[in-house]
Parts: C-alpha cells; sequence; structure tokens
C-alpha cells in the first residue's frame, strides 16, 4: 500500500473561528474575507445552485454575498445566526431574487 503524504495546515489561520474572522472583515481585513470564502464558498454555490440550476448565476451569487459579507460584518450578531448559518441566509436570498428576475 502506498502512503501519499498529506500536508497539514498549522498555521493560525486555520485555527481562527469564523466570527474571528468576521471581525476582522468589519475591520477591513482583506485577507480575513478570503479565508471565509475559501471556507465557505463551496457549499454557498451548491447552495444556490440547487435554486437556480445554473453554475454560473450560482458563482455569482455568491461572489455578491461575500461583496455584500464584506459591507454588513459589522452588523453580524452571533446570538442570532451562526457565520455560516448568515451566509447561507444571504445565499438562499440571493439566489430567489435571481431567479424571481430570471421568471
Amino acid at each position: 500500500m502506498t502512503r501519499i503524504a498529506v500536508e497539514t495546515r498549522t498555521s493560525r489561520e486555520q485555527t481562527v473561528s469564523d466570527v474571528a474572522l468576521l471581525e476582522r472583515v468589519a475591520e477591513g481585513d482583506v485577507r480575513a474575507l478570503s479565508e471565509l470564502s475559501a471556507r465557505h464558498s463551496l457549499s454557498l454555490r451548491a447552495l444556490a445552485f440547487g435554486i437556480l440550476r445554473d453554475a454560473v448565476q450560482a458563482e455569482q451569487v455568491v461572489q455578491t454575498t461575500f461583496r455584500e459579507v464584506r459591507y454588513e460584518a459589522g452588523r453580524f450578531d452571533p446570538a442570532h445566526f451562526p457565520v455560516f448559518g448568515w451566509l447561507a441566509e444571504l445565499t438562499r436570498v440571493g439566489a430567489l431574487q435571481r431567479s424571481r428576475v430570471r421568471a
């Protein structure tokens, strides 16, 4: 049996919580936004695709979601939503609005 070496990241970035990343985004940290996007974009694209059935439009919705996150991060309240729940809701609403425009 051949073993494949897997590089594990032990950087501070990997261990930072979503809430901490969102706080950094609120302070203007673009790298934190990038990390948050890297963690959740795939799941959010799947959510948007499930509504739109169009990969290109799903990607556009996710990009719009993270653009909105960049400007609304300071308003996020972790007592009301987990970060992924908030991101998913923003994505869902964006995808539904886009599907209404198409119809």
